[in-house]
């Protein structure tokens, strides 16, 4: 399903163009931009690990690891921030995504400004990078319409490709899922090597629990504290390459929750450079299918509280929430509520390594891009529709000819429906949660 053109297609610009003193200001030349055309264009200190980490994206986003596949493309984000390069890509599957973020000394000290655009890695540039080695230089040049990539083979230049609208919900629920990741486990890249060998056999299609232990980690069939869940295991051949350029390997997980499967975080340290990977919980399933940030996004400013918070990440591109609520003046369930929706409009993503948000600032409108969320566009309907009725035990929503009954379930919620009782949660609050939810923080309906 593709994305509304309105939506998706259209540039949105950071500021109104105007004259300022004797100068004409167009909204289409930034000044933080290295030139009109770029927001970078240098060298990078170490080729061969760029290389491989562009060709680790370039994987990722061709790699469908289901039974029955689809064709995938090699398109990562680029985002420039001002003072760093972070890449990235999901699965075709959508269950698998990765990160490389490229520092300040890694770019060999040229400036970085500020923009985004998603772009194809095709043939020609992927076996350019396969021929990089640890001497031969390697030039970026990056801009909104376009990567540019230098090596000794020659130049190669990929244009700017839409963006598709799975990635949009893929990358505001990887965000979702990063959020409550704590640092486990930390290799050296011969085990780590080792590790990747033993859970990433083909024939190893389950889940399986690691425990730290004196040795690095031990196996376990019950998901014990501290745990990191590793779920179809084999998807992480794509770090095969790029593990013995590493210096440390560190892998997140969040607490244990008692759920059949959770998602885990691998983290590869090249110094400069860092890669980052988040497996999904099942082949089968990908981060666009789950609604994590919906339970975040009641309150009734969240649409004016995102575009102030979008303005601040210009000056702040890397924040967390205690930062954001202190700057901004809110308490901390508004600060969560501007980041979900900003999340969620595929305009934040989260960095585990850093515990903060940075921001991504995709020329997409961020109230437009959050609708097209089929749970929240469905929760916004039937709020409109004035199906949602207080009672004694909660909230009655009539949806579809029947009456379903949100009620507290200690600090969250529950629902009678039938996705409730198939998930439980673990997908996200259903349609009738999300819109009772609504109605309750906006103070129209509040249950006893």
């Amino acid at each position: 399903m593709s994305a509304s053109p309105s939506v998706v297609d259209t540039r949105i610009y950071r500021h109104a163009s105007g004259v300022v003193g004797d100068t004409l200001a167009l909204a289409t030349s930034s000044p933080d931009r290295v030139d009109e055309q770029t927001f970078f264009a240098g060298f990078v200190r170490t080729p061969r690990v760029v290389a491989g980490g562009l060709l680790a994206l370039a994987d990722i986003a061709a790699a469908d690891f289901r039974p029955v596949r689809s064709p995938g493309g090699r398109d990562p984000v680029v985002t420039g921030d001002g003072e760093r390069l972070r890449l990235e890509a999901l699965s075709a599957c959508g269950g698998v995504y990765g990160r490389l973020d490229l520092a300040a000394d890694e770019l060999d000290g040229a400036p970085v400004g500020q923009g985004v655009t998603n772009v194809d890695i095709n043939p020609e540039l992927y076996t350019a990078l396969t021929r990089v080695g640890a001497g031969d230089p390697l030039r970026l040049a990056v801009g909104e319409d376009e990567l540019a990539v230098s090596t000794l083979d020659g130049r190669v230049v990929e244009k700017r490709v839409p963006l598709p609208e799975r990635w949009l919900r893929g990358l505001a629920e990887v965000s979702a899922h990063a959020l409550p990741m704590d640092p486990r486990l930390e290799l050296r890249p011969g085990r780590a090597v080792a590790l990747l060998a033993e859970v990433s056999a083909r024939t190893g299609r389950r889940t399986r629990w690691l425990m730290p232990a004196a040795t690095g980690w031990r196996s376990t069939s019950r998901p014990d504290g501290g745990a990191i869940c590793v779920a179809d295991g084999y998807r992480l051949s794509v770090l095969r390459s790029l593990l013995p350029l590493a210096r440390t390997v560190t892998l997140y997980a969040p607490p244990v929750s008692g759920a059949p499967a959770q998602v885990s975080g691998w983290v590869l340290d090249f110094g400069t450079a860092r890669f980052t990977l988040l497996l999904s919980t099942a082949v089968h399933h990908g981060f666009a299918g789950d609604g994590q940030l919906l339970a975040d996004l009641g309150a009734g400013s969240v649409d004016t509280d995102a575009e102030a918070l979008n303005a601040l990440l210009v000056t702040y591109p890397v924040v967390d929430r205690s930062s954001v609520a202190e700057r901004m003046g809110w308490d901390g369930t508004r600060a969560t509520s501007a980041l979900a929706a900003l999340a969620t409009a595929g305009q934040v993503g989260y960095d585990i390594a850093a515990a903060a948000s940075f921001h991504r600032p995709l020329p997409y409108r961020a109230d437009l891009v959050a609708a097209l969320h089929p749970r929240l566009a469905a929760a916004r309907a039937l709020g409109a529709a004035g199906g949602l009725v207080p009672s004694a035990a909660g909230v009655e929503v009539t949806s579809g000819g029947s009456t379903y009954l949100v009620h507290r379930r200690g600090a969250g919620y529950a629902c009678t429906c039938a996705w409730w009782a198939e998930h439980q949660g673990l997908r996200g609050p259903c349609k009738h949660v999300v819109a009772a939810m609504f109605s309750e923080e906006n103070g129209v309906t509040r249950g006893e």
